[in-house]
């Protein structure tokens, strides 16, 4: 595995890490291609029940790799971007296992899409998110026009990214961002120990969970009883 993506397996749970912490973690495509491989070890090895995604450093992700973007910025090579970007979303959300998003730090952008992928959503009390894409003079993507209205409203959701409103980590738990702030001195212990306790559940119900809750999110109420039937 890169170096850029540090991973770890221990009682059923994988750990992905970010690793490009003077950086500040940028999603790049170094990252990206990290992010995809480690997502399909952990679907296809059935002791592992769980992923943690966190970061190394100040630092979750602090965004997309803007250097990059400089690089080539016309529209080939950025549908380019997007459709390996979108490769590596439905990686990680297509896993059939629960994802705990674990924000250590700062959030930032695509950061903030990338914590939004998580079934579990965990902050620690230094944890920052903020939109970042009116500073680029970028779309927002990553998918976070889909997933971030889901998590706080569509009113909140434009609110921050068409504008640099910045959330701290108990604003982000009232408005249902993230589902648990977490002392920083706690942090790991703590998100490991929401790890082991869903590793040592039933994986296929919760995995089921998972799958019919995703599914659900734009079913009929006939619709959706079922999909739980069945």
């Amino acid at each position: 595995m890169s170096d850029v993506l540090l991973v770890e397996k221990s009682d059923g749970v994988a750990v992905w890490r970010l690793n490009l912490a003077e950086k500040r973690n940028p999603l790049s495509a170094e990252v990206k291609k990290a992010l995809a491989a480690a997502a399909a070890d952990f679907r296809q090895d059935p002791a592992l029940r769980v992923a943690v995604l966190t970061g190394n450093g100040v630092a979750f992700c602090a965004g997309g790799d803007l250097r990059s973007m400089d690089t080539d910025s016309g529209p080939v090579a950025t549908r380019e971007r997007l459709a390996e970007t979108h490769a590596v979303i439905e990686s990680l959300v297509g896993t059939g296992k629960p994802l705990i998003t674990a924000v250590n730090g700062i959030a930032a952008g695509a950061g903030v899409a990338l914590a939004a992928l998580g079934d579990i959503i965990v902050a620690s009390d230094r944890a920052t998110f903020t939109s970042g894409f009116p500073k680029v003079g970028v779309m927002p993507d990553c998918g976070i026009m889909y997933t971030l209205p889901r998590l706080i409203g569509m009113a909140r959701a434009k609110d921050f990214l068409m504008t640099v409103r910045r959330y701290d980590a108990a604003e982000a738990e009232r408005i249902g961002l993230v589902s648990r702030v977490i002392p920083e001195a706690d942090f790991e212990s703590e998100v490991m120990k929401i790890a082991r306790g869903i590793a040592e559940g039933p994986g296929v119900s919760i995995g089921l969970t998972k799958e019919i809750m995703n599914a659900a999110v734009n079913d009929t109420w006939a619709t959706f009883l079922l999909r739980e039937s069945t």
